[in-house]
């Protein structure tokens, strides 16, 4: 059995999904709902894809924090999400402010009309 990863009680998460993220991909926004930095951004398919698509994730219409390092692989049916750590405090951090919009955007994928859902993690600073 693989040991738990310790969670601090000092994370919000923003979830979205969208009702497509393959062939006609339709990106959607949240909004912070704390200030802090972003740990990590997550993002899954909810059906089968081909190719690979790539999310990008926007704070307040600037540039994707996540480099295009998050892809959800092709794949059969809905299956677990990837997974993108940012870098730790102070260390290429990407901070947020509450109340800050933040975007994902798949494209490149392919498959139609395929759900799928998104997420941000903050380490609030108390």
């Amino acid at each position: 059995m693989p040991l738990p990863t310790p969670r601090p009680l000092n994370e919000q998460s923003i979830t979205e999904s969208t009702t497509s993220l393959a062939t006609s991909p339709v990106a959607v926004s949240g909004v912070a709902t704390a200030s802090g930095y972003i740990e990590r951004v997550m993002a899954a398919a909810g059906g089968t894809t081909t190719g690979t698509t790539n999310v990008a994730v926007a704070i307040n219409g600037g540039a994707d924090i996540a480099g295009g390092n998050l892809n959800i692989p092709a794949g059969t049916g809905a299956r677990a999400g990837n997974v993108y750590e940012l870098g730790l405090a102070g260390v290429n951090a990407v901070w947020i402010n509450e109340g800050d919009q933040i975007t994902f955007t798949p494209s490149g994928g392919g498959g139609a009309s395929i759900p799928g859902a998104f997420a941000l993690v903050i380490r609030t600073i108390a």
